[in-house]
């Protein structure tokens, strides 16, 4: 015995197909109070949430500086974002210290339920900039309201950030000279 499927059974059972996995997560019901907490420190402690240098004035990138964040999502939908912040380092304080003169978007990730989530920017600066470090702060919404924000400086040892150049780069600091 031969089934044939005709265009509109096909159409219904692609769309029906499609269609469950957002019903289903439409009924799953709305996180707590306690949960959304819970969530959040899990994320603000998480090995998973760090920012980098992945670009320093690298052969292909003179006098760019490429900053880099990740951030986990918190197992229910929420809206993740990051700011990024450029530090220079001030000889008369002996620290890395803001630089005003860099005023960035946030970077939007969209409104994410799962995984772990990057963005980053690429500035040049004028030759003899000096030594340069970041910082990202994390942002994560529901409905808009803030439920969750942290800082992190960049620090070395993630090879897990995209577009590092080269390949894997990552560093607390970057020198232009």
């Amino acid at each position: 015995m031969k089934v044939r499927i005709t265009v509109p059974a096909l159409l219904l059972i692609l769309i029906s197909a499609v269609a469950r996995p957002t019903l289903a997560s439409a009924s799953r019901p709305a996180p707590t109070a306690a949960q959304i907490r819970q969530a959040v420190r899990r994320a603000e402690s998480s090995r998973n949430l760090w920012s980098t240098v992945n670009i320093c004035n690298a052969p292909r990138y003179r006098d760019v500086i490429g900053i880099r964040g990740q951030m986990p999502a918190l197992g229910f939908p929420a809206s993740l974002s990051m700011n990024v912040q450029v530090d220079y380092f001030s000889q008369q304080q002996h620290q890395f210290v803001v630089d005003t003169l860099v005023r960035l978007k946030p970077l939007k990730l969209g409104d994410l339920a799962t995984g772990r989530h990057q963005a980053g920017v690429s500035l040049r600066f004028s030759p003899h900039a000096g030594r340069l470090s970041g910082t990202v702060t994390f942002t994560w919404r529901r409905a808009g309201k803030v439920i969750g924000q942290t800082k992190r400086p960049t620090t070395p040892g993630h090879p897990g950030a995209d577009f590092g150049h080269p390949e894997h780069y990552s560093a607390g600091e970057c020198t232009i000279p």
